[in-house]
């Protein structure tokens, strides 16, 4: 597992380089999760190989970011405590 969340933590900081940060309060979070997750659906209709792998890292990366953005917007809380 540890393996997967290092290519989603490498996958995020490419975004970053890419995109900048996108902190506006107006980014369009849920526009850029659909055209990832439709990437995915992209790639499953060929077949499962290396670049759905690579999809859903990226799925899993702009989740991670938004997450991020809410909890620097909001300044919430993790919803899991440690230790519980």
């Amino acid at each position: 597992m540890e393996k997967i969340l290092q290519e989603i933590r490498n996958e995020r900081k490419r975004q970053d380089l890419k995109f900048g940060k996108r902190t506006n309060d107006n980014d369009p979070w849920m526009e850029i999760l659909a055209e990832e997750v439709g990437e995915v659906a992209n790639a499953l209709i060929d077949k499962w190989d290396s670049e759905t792998e690579k999809e859903l890292i990226q799925v899993a990366a702009v989740c991670v970011k938004w997450i991020e953005h809410l909890r620097g917007r909001f300044h919430i809380r993790s919803f899991y405590q440690e230790g519980k």
